[in-house]
């Protein structure tokens, strides 16, 4: 930050940030008196509170506070058609013919299957849709808004880029091509990971496993960067987010997370939820915000805003999976799995109780807040279906 003087003529000062508040917005702030022209009297009438007002003034659009309203309310439903509780996992041992020789992308990828791949994403959209063919299942699942054309309509897919372990370039394919045929143009689906960067990892697949025009955005870049969006936390905190899903420029957001690991502060897992800490900054989960932080943005407008809702649809890669180690280790046990939902809490919770604890041996920290954060209770978990392909 800098101290600088307002005008020749006074010497109150203010607070000025470097790349939050620049002379233009200054001005205009102040109803068109230029910076150096401000007297006292125009300042503090203007600003009230003094370096406050200043903050919110030249805040970003999406960072108000009390006048701040949050969509997201209890129970709110993501898609009428589907039940927020119903989660459907797809059990395919012939999606990996072997495990990897090494973790880097083209050694994870290398031994996937997409038919197979493909073949159980659609059991799962069927499973989850309650349709009986997969066409209909895909166009119940992704919905636009009224007022566009599907070939307006812009999608983002979050995938996990941290460590090695990363969903699979054929599970990515498949929501891209599925997207593609209800009318979504390949230039309008970006892949992003904000944080940890998704441009060195899947960039080389395009054209080759991914469809050539789809957007790999180098962090959030290619998605305008980042804007401080407010999240509804106790102070309504406004915190760094990828710009076009904080703005609505993203009709359809879909979440890829893998099966990892984590602090059991944080539930001692992450997945869907934890996987938008790379649509919003992630350090704050590490300076005091942890778990309150992510279900906090969990349901911010960037997830739950839009007509229809923006996030529509969670997956969860768990052909492979780490039971302990943290997010930046290899896996550890092969599982053959893929799990799908529209509601990331009860999808998380479900796997947690239904692939980790009993399959690989994990105790978890406070998971059941991942459904009463949201108005459910663990009683109410009871919509996990598994289907063998």
């Amino acid at each position: 930050m800098r101290i600088l003087r307002v005008g020749r003529r006074v010497s109150v000062i203010y607070i000025f940030y470097r790349g939050v508040c620049d002379k233009k917005d200054f001005t205009d702030f102040l109803g068109g008196v230029e910076m150096d022209q401000c007297t006292r009297r125009d300042f503090m009438r203007k600003t009230v509170i003094g370096a406050g007002g200043i903050m919110a003034a030249c805040s970003p659009g999406f960072s108000g506070h009390d006048t701040y309203k949050h969509v997201y309310v209890p129970r709110m439903a993501v898609n009428p058609d589907i039940d927020n509780l119903r989660v459907v996992c797809g059990v395919n041992t012939a999606m990996a013919k072997r495990d990897p020789v090494s973790w880097d992308m083209a050694g994870q990828n290398e031994p996937i299957d997409g038919a197979q791949v493909d073949r159980t994403l659609d059991a799962m959209a069927i499973s989850l849709s309650r349709k009986t063919d997969a066409s209909d299942a895909w166009k119940t699942i992704f919905r636009k808004p009224e007022s566009k054309p599907w070939d307006a309509v812009k999608a983002a897919i979050k995938v996990n880029c941290i460590g090695k372990n990363h969903p699979r370039v054929a599970v990515v394919n498949k929501i891209c091509v599925e997207l593609n045929k209800l009318g979504v143009q390949y230039q309008n689906i970006y892949i992003y990971d904000g944080t940890h960067n998704a441009g060195p990892l899947y960039t080389a697949f395009i054209g080759k496993g991914l469809p050539e025009r789809v957007i790999v955005s180098y962090k959030s870049q290619a998605l305008g960067g980042t804007v401080k969006m407010t999240i509804p936390e106790k102070k309504n905190g406004a915190y760094q987010c990828t710009r076009m899903i904080a703005d609505g420029s993203i009709d359809i957001l879909v979440n890829i997370a893998l099966n990892k690991s984590h602090d059991a502060s944080l539930g001692k897992t992450t997945l869907t939820l934890k996987n938008h800490a790379g649509t919003f900054e992630p350090l704050h989960i590490h300076m005091g915000g942890g778990l309150d932080y992510i279900l906090a943005f969990s349901k911010s407008n960037a997830l739950w805003g839009g007509s229809p809702v923006r996030q529509q649809l969670c997956i969860v890669d768990s052909i492979w999976g780490s039971a302990k180690g943290g997010p930046f280790t290899v896996p550890d046990k092969r599982l053959d799995r893929l799990i799908m939902g529209t509601f990331s809490g009860a999808v998380d919770y479900l796997i947690a109780k239904n692939i980790r604890e009993p399959l690989m041996g994990v105790d978890h920290g406070p998971i059941d807040r991942f459904v009463k954060e949201f108005g459910y209770t663990e009683a109410e978990m009871t919509g996990w279906e598994s289907i063998t392909v």
